[in-house]
């Protein structure tokens, strides 16, 4: 009986510096059995359970760093291989938790991130809905990890799976799969390993000019658009564009408002809004929607897409109605090419005809694992590539418009390959503080770790997202502090765009005083200033996949030093960012690479090769040039 279903590697080769050879082998196993995912929609705990080792003797041919091995038989597969020992590891795409991953087995299924992961109380609070996340948790993951010999490996199966770390000296892969296939790349440095890595997976495009000005994220209809607009200028805020998610209109729910899931502008809150874009293009104010692959019940798109069957289904073949939290939709089922070409020209005609010239592509990590697709697949081996087919839609509408390099997307969600497809990704919804798995910490975590993946440009939301107030649990609401130190965190990274957040009226924005305004426009004014800069550096994450914002590694990878800080990064080689990530902190410790540094703000110059503790009080945050 024909167990065992090994393929020649060579047909799947790509790194022809990776040397693979046989020996680095150090075991394959197989399994049996089943698995699940415990939790709700869009979070998920993996359970495995019934699991039963299969008796194969594998025969495997290993070429020019590639491995792919299966069983017939198998539902999972497990292959340990040797390393060097005393390796430290980067990556898994876009963690919140942990940037560097040495000693942990990591798991990689898209979800939601969850409210506070781990960050206590709001874990707690959240669990009451079994919300709270944990610290794997995570949009973005790709099963990638870069070891400090330069080398790295990624999982290039869809389904879910694990890279096991724990121990030193060996790796332990394993796909949810009767198959795994392992891709192997090896460079001379961490930048050329990226550079090998992004020629595989794919480079994000250069931005247009317009978004290196500052970005409102404001709503509430186009008289109060306008105002804040010209609010913002009369400070001198340099604002180039408004992120208007409210564009839609909104859905009053039991649990508070909502955006209503139908991709149309609302005439109600923007009449005649392709007007109201033009208006604002003219005033050199380019115009930002959103849009997510859900679709509000009852409404007239979605009985379209009933009607057309374009909507994933249930093992039944009904239509699978989820429950989204004070009301219920539909996700599209783009494993049906007719359903990936009617929400495409949606959004080429309801978005881009009426003069977007952006938008948040959101969510995409809900995906039912029991739910019946149009193509027949399996949605367990769909449910993380769905995350990437997202944000192919987006970008397939945007090329067909003939508007790349005008019109930007920035998504939220994605999985291997996303790099290639996404033009911006930015960090999802953190709590408004300073939490480091889930506030002002973890945002930086998530920059650096999936810049070590390929996601070249990334930021987050200026002040944060997730806003938390319930009676008797402590409350979670954004004070000018937490805002203050966001703005000067986001005005050093590519992209510097406010949120109103979660419950706007009862938080902080940046418009509450006038103390504040001129706060963020001097930071907006800052932002601005480096658009040369930045404009270098983008062009350069095109080219080569090095991303904006860089780990301390890749910019000194031969000193020691640089592995073992937190939070701190580089923008570029030259421009050091040592952020304050708690509640009343005024000065911030780091480490200084060899070289002089001088102070962006007081222009003082220190000498490098040392760790130090510099003053950072608000308003004046520890940034250097490097001299």
């Amino acid at each position: 009986m024909k167990k065992l279903l090994v393929l020649i590697l060579g047909l799947v080769s790509f790194s022809a510096s990776a040397q693979m050879k046989a020996t680095d082998i150090k075991g394959i196993q197989f399994y049996s059995g089943t698995f699940k995912f415990d939790g709700k929609l869009g979070s998920y705990k993996v359970k495995e359970h019934k699991f039963k080792p299969l008796d194969i003797e594998p025969k495997v041919t290993v070429t020019d760093g590639s491995l792919f091995v299966g069983s017939l038989e198998a539902s999972v597969t497990k292959v340990t291989i040797k390393v060097n020992q005393g390796l430290r590891y980067f990556g898994g795409g876009e963690q919140f938790s942990h940037v560097e991953l040495t000693g942990e087995k990591v798991p990689f299924i898209v979800e939601e991130n969850g409210i506070g992961r781990g960050d206590q109380p709001a874990t707690r609070t959240a669990n009451l809905v079994g919300a709270g996340g944990h610290e794997w948790t995570t949009y973005c993951p790709i099963p990638l990890v870069l070891s400090t010999d330069n080398k790295a490996y990624l999982i290039e199966n869809d389904c879910y799976s694990e890279i096991d770390l724990t121990v030193d000296g060996e790796i332990t892969f394993t796909a949810h799969d009767n198959e795994l296939k392992l891709r192997v790349f090896e460079a001379d440095s961490p930048k050329e390993l990226l550079q090998e890595i992004t020629a595989h997976t794919g480079r994000m495009p250069e931005l247009p000019d317009w978004t290196y000005g500052t970005i409102l994220g404001i709503q509430g209809g186009a008289e109060r658009i306008k105002q804040l607009v010209q609010d913002a200028q009369v400070y001198g805020n340099p604002v180039s564009a408004i992120w208007i998610q409210d564009w839609v209109g909104k859905k009053q729910t039991s649990i508070g408002s909502r955006l209503r899931w139908e991709w149309k502008p609302d005439e109600n809150t923007y009449p005649n809004f392709k007007q109201f874009c033009s208006e604002m293009n003219a005033h050199d104010i380019k115009v930002m929607g959103y849009i997510n692959p859900f679709l509000l019940e009852e409404t007239d798109m979605t009985n379209e897409a009933l009607e057309k069957g374009y909507i994933i289904r249930k093992p039944d073949g009904s239509p699978y109605l989820i429950p989204f939290g004070g009301f219920k939709g539909y996700i599209i089922d783009l494993s049906n090419p007719e359903a990936w070409d009617w929400i495409k020209d949606i959004i080429k005609t309801n978005m881009i005809g009426n003069g977007l010239s952006g938008w948040m592509a959101d969510f995409a990590e809900w995906l039912p694992f029991d739910c019946k697709l149009h193509s027949g697949q399996n949605p367990k081996d769909y449910h993380n590539r769905f995350a990437a087919d997202w944000a192919k839609v987006n970008r397939e509408a945007i090329e067909e418009a003939g508007k790349l390099g005008e019109v930007v997307f920035f998504s939220r969600s994605g999985f291997t390959g996303s790099s290639g497809i996404s033009t911006l990704f930015w960090a999802g919804d953190q709590l408004v503080d300073y939490g480091p798995n889930d506030g002002l910490g973890s945002a930086i975590t998530a920059m650096l770790s999936s810049g070590l993946s390929g996601m070249s440009l990334n930021h987050s939301d200026i002040g944060g997202y997730t806003a938390l107030k319930f009676p008797f649990f402590k409350n979670y609401l954004r004070d000018k502090e937490v805002l203050q130190r966001w703005i000067e965190l986001e005005a050093f990274t590519p992209l510097f765009r406010t949120h109103e957040g979660l419950l706007p009226n009862d938080m902080v924005q940046y418009y509450t005083d006038s103390a504040t305004q001129e706060f963020f426009a001097r930071f907006g004014k800052i932002h601005k200033e480096l658009e040369p800069y930045f404009k270098t550096l983008i062009k350069e994450a095109s080219e080569t996949g090095i991303p904006v914002i860089r780990h301390p590694w890749l910019v000194c990878p031969n000193d020691t030093n640089c592995l073992n800080t937190e939070y701190q990064f580089f923008v570029g080689d030259d421009m050091l960012v040592l952020p304050v990530t708690e509640r009343g902190q005024t000065s911030v410790s780091g480490y200084f690479p060899e070289g002089k540094w001088e102070h962006y703000f007081s222009k003082e110059v220190l000498e490098g090769g040392a760790w130090k503790r510099v003053e950072a009080p608000v308003g004046t945050p520890a940034i250097f040039w490097r001299k």
